[in-house]
């Protein structure tokens, strides 16, 4: 008797795991990607691009400046109109949240003839009052934004302000390849704007993102999905093995090339931040 009564007992558990966890998965597939909130004044804006030919024109390219705790000071947007043709090089940037941090930031960023620099980073977009953490991103809690921004405002807020420990790796992609990549992430930047989606720490966050674009224009160049997508501190050796970055060095060389917070702190607030702190060296990328 008294065994019977405990499998009735296992039995209503387990049953109540199980509506709990339908419960849970019905709510997470039928939930909507909010459009509208307080957000963070970060994501408040949205990025778009409009096509015309071999021109794009982005919108919204925001170029903050920020105190000692990285909250924004001015908050200013600029609209660039950009040829296509001209775009000659795209680097792959990595902030790894902390000195040995398994997790990493990572964003593209695309360089023109006319020295000018645009960078698209991939985010979860928060309210105010929200914070990131990686278990609330593996569920629908963030949405999707793609932000257009100057490397003045998301380079220089990690290397100068934070204090961070920032790579920046030239890609191994032609003009072309360049332009194809760009052009597909401005699209998915818009199609956002349309119809909005989720972020996700596996498989829709900022790694995965940009690989999910680098094989449309590389196919199969990158696995559907590995551990260096989730742990991504380690992203760079990937794109290292992989031939994507524009280097012969090995791993820990590479890091010490493209590590550009220092220059980035001696050089300082200046018009023409981007190019001073990719002066290195040149003969030791090749080595």
């Amino acid at each position: 008797m008294k065994r019977r009564k405990g499998r009735k007992i296992l039995l209503y558990s387990a049953l109540s795991v199980v509506s709990i966890l339908g419960a849970f998965v019905v709510w997470q597939m039928t939930k909507t990607v909010p459009t509208n909130g307080d957000w963070q004044d970060v994501s408040r804006v949205q990025s778009t691009a409009t096509f015309d030919g071999n021109f794009v024109t982005v919108h919204n390219i925001r170029n903050f400046q920020y105190d000692a705790n990285r909250t924004p000071t001015v908050e200013a947007y600029y609209d660039k109109t950009y040829d296509l043709r001209t775009l000659k090089k795209v680097w792959y940037i990595t902030d790894p949240f902390s000195p040995g941090s398994p997790f990493a930031h990572t964003f593209i960023s695309f360089e023109f003839a006319d020295e000018s620099f645009l960078a698209i980073t991939i985010e979860g977009r928060l309210t105010k009052g929200q914070e990131y953490n990686l278990l609330n991103g593996t569920i629908h809690t963030f949405p999707l934004i793609y932000i257009a921004a100057d490397e003045r405002d998301v380079i220089y807020v990690r290397t100068n302000i934070h204090h961070d420990g920032v790579y920046v790796y030239p890609m191994r992609a032609t003009p072309e390849q360049g332009r194809l990549l760009l052009t597909d992430i401005l699209h998915r930047m818009n199609e956002l704007v349309a119809r909005p989606d989720w972020y996700n720490s596996i498989y829709a966050n900022c790694t995965s993102s940009i690989a999910n674009h680098i094989n449309r224009i590389w196919p199969g160049v990158l696995p559907t999905f590995d551990w260096q997508e989730l742990l991504t501190s380690y992203a760079d050796e990937l794109a290292l093995q992989k031939g994507l970055v524009d280097t012969t060095l090995p791993l820990d060389q590479a890091r010490q090339t493209f590590y550009v917070t220092d220059r980035a702190q001696h050089v300082g607030y200046v018009a023409d931040f981007s190019t001073l702190i990719r002066q290195t060296d040149t003969h030791t990328q090749t080595q």
